[in-house]
């Protein structure tokens, strides 16, 4: 035991891994920004506003692209700011804006409270525990992000519930202004206290000397070293983007129409939480499992391997299986997917072209994946039939998933420009 704790997780003393359990836990805060929460308010507002369930989706849509139009900017932010300024201030305005959305009364007010929700949940803190954890660690990179991108499944796995849980006792709006209290006044101080950068005596990347590491057989590739400019120049870097954008917009569809594809399918509705279990699983599973793997492996196969799950789990509604386990295999392979997918979206970008401008890089990475999140669950509502069927998003959807597994797995590491 003692052994396989050393391998997983190798020197426990290193101040960086404290610093990737804050970054966890502000991957986890980000859940009010991202469609499983989100999508657990859309009936209510549906039902306050007069809104069709085409127009919400149409105006979410809108507001993530218009959110992720700004994520190159904030990128560079995330590069420049101390990760002990940048992240609590980041927590503190989506603290507001999740007050805000308790209070919309109007479209307009929704807009807003979308745009503000999805540029600060979804894209902002991940900017900043990318760019903090990357100069921490070299050679255990790939299981040091693929804990951080953990987060994720943490608060799949307690947001949903916790939300059913406050919406019973204090209504839609009481829930929200709950968790709003809890990200101004209590988790800014937290993550204030313990994420900071390396400093000389840190003995970072990875706490441990170059002699040590040699001896163990681990030979360092030297950091590509691309600007921004220079990696956008780069045909693979967008053929990369590309293949990465799929799953978030296929997730964000399934996802964001969770409640009546379950209905489509004669599920009923108490098993949502059930099967966000199992998708929260999976999506630790696939994590980190994709984490360790792709230290041992070419980054690039993360993709197919992330696309195999999403295809397995459309292919499992066909199965004969009573509701229960069918919900909660289709939520773990979909989890699976979306985990193996973050942990290879993370590694991809500093393995490829650095960690110079690693911040403003993935800024535009943040910024096409999230206006697919946009396209997804527009595109799936015009795809339903007329007896609420979502057949032909899931014959679209796997398409897209089977063509960018098959590029992915070819997209090879461009060389730095310069011969660095």
């Amino acid at each position: 035991m003692a052994r396989l704790r050393q391998r997983l997780f190798p020197n426990p003393g290193f101040y960086g891994w404290r610093v990737v359990g804050i970054c966890f836990l502000c991957t986890a805060l980000t859940s009010p920004g991202q469609s499983f929460v989100l999508s657990l308010y859309i009936d209510p507002l549906m039902a306050d506003l007069g809104m069709s369930r085409v127009g919400i989706s149409s105006l979410y849509a809108l507001c993530t692209l218009a959110a992720a139009a700004c994520l190159p900017v904030v990128g560079g932010w995330a590069d420049r700011f101390p990760a002990r300024r940048y992240l609590p201030t980041v927590l503190i305005l989506l603290g507001g804006a999740i007050l805000f959305l308790a209070s919309v009364q109007g479209v307009v007010m929704l807009a807003l409270a979308f745009f503000a929700l999805r540029l600060l949940g979804q894209g902002s803190v991940s900017l900043g525990t990318l760019t903090v954890t990357v100069r921490w660690f070299r050679r255990y990179r790939g299981r040091a992000l693929a804990l951080v991108t953990l987060g994720f499944a943490a608060g799949e796995l307690v947001f949903p519930g916790a939300i059913y849980w406050l919406t019973e006792r204090f209504g839609w709006r009481g829930s929200l202004l709950v968790i709003g209290a809890l990200y101004l006044f209590l988790f800014p101080p937290l993550v204030w206290r313990i994420v900071r950068e390396p400093r000389a005596g840190d003995g970072a990347p990875d706490g441990e000397d170059a002699e040590a590491a040699r001896r163990s057989g681990y030979v360092e590739r030297p950091d590509p070293g691309f600007s921004r400019a220079e990696a956008l120049q780069r045909p693979v870097f967008w053929g990369m983007l590309a293949c990465m954008a799929v799953v978030p917009l296929v997730i964000t569809a399934v996802v964001f129409h969770q409640v009546a594809i379950f209905a489509s399918m004669g599920w009923a509705t108490v098993l949502v939480p059930i099967a966000f279990a199992g998708f929260a699983l999976g999506g630790v599973v696939g994590t980190y499992g994709t984490g360790l793997l792709l230290e041992r492996i070419p980054v690039r196969f993360g993709v197919p391997i992330s696309m195999s799950f999403v295809l397995a789990a459309f292919l499992s509604l066909l199965l004969p299986l009573a509701a229960a386990p069918a919900a909660i295999l289709y939520g773990t392979l979909l989890g699976l997917c979306a985990g193996s997918t973050g942990a290879t979206n993370e590694l991809v970008w500093p393995d490829y072209f650095g960690i110079q401008a690693v911040g403003a890089l993935k800024g535009v990475v943040n910024a096409v994946r999230n206006g697919a999140t946009a396209a997804g669950p527009p595109l799936a509502a015009l795809l339903v039939t007329d007896i609420g069927l979502f057949t032909w998003s899931f014959v679209l959807f796997a398409a897209l998933c089977a063509t960018a597994a098959v590029v992915g797995a070819f997209l090879k590491p461009p060389e730095a420009v310069g011969g660095r």
